[in-house]
């Protein structure tokens, strides 16, 4: 999960959003980054300088936050549509993937099932 899912899609993703979003874009991102509410994801606060301007240098920490915050942050940075979508995928998949406890194993199984094979991680479930 460590490689493939953190240090693998989301690095690049975190990577690509990078590149394509201006310098002054990036200052709001670090803001929004920093004032993002982690208290129902039981991790620290965010370090948005940190995040934008090291993010070639992240940790799968680092990616985890990333993964759950950015499709709220980075709305209206010009990244395009189905970038955006994309975000909302990965972070669906990376809080299934790190449930702390799964109660009913085979419900939460039919669940990522049927989401992996329709492909549609936006959905709520």
């Amino acid at each position: 999960m460590l490689h493939v899912i953190l240090l693998g899609f989301v690095k690049y993703f975190w990577r690509d959003a990078m590149a394509r979003i201006s310098d002054g874009d990036k200052q709001v991102l670090a803001a929004r980054l920093s004032s993002f509410d982690t208290n129902g994801l039981e991790i620290p606060r965010l370090s948005g300088h940190t995040l934008v301007k090291y993010a070639g240098s992240l940790t799968g920490r680092d990616f985890r936050a990333n993964a759950q915050a950015a499709p709220f942050v980075l709305h209206d940075l010009g990244l395009p549509d189905e970038k955006l979508r994309a975000w909302a995928a990965l972070s669906v998949l990376v809080s299934l993937v790190w449930t702390p406890v799964i109660d009913v194993i085979d419900q939460y199984l039919v669940v990522i099932s049927h989401l992996l094979v329709n492909r549609s991680l936006t959905c709520q479930c």
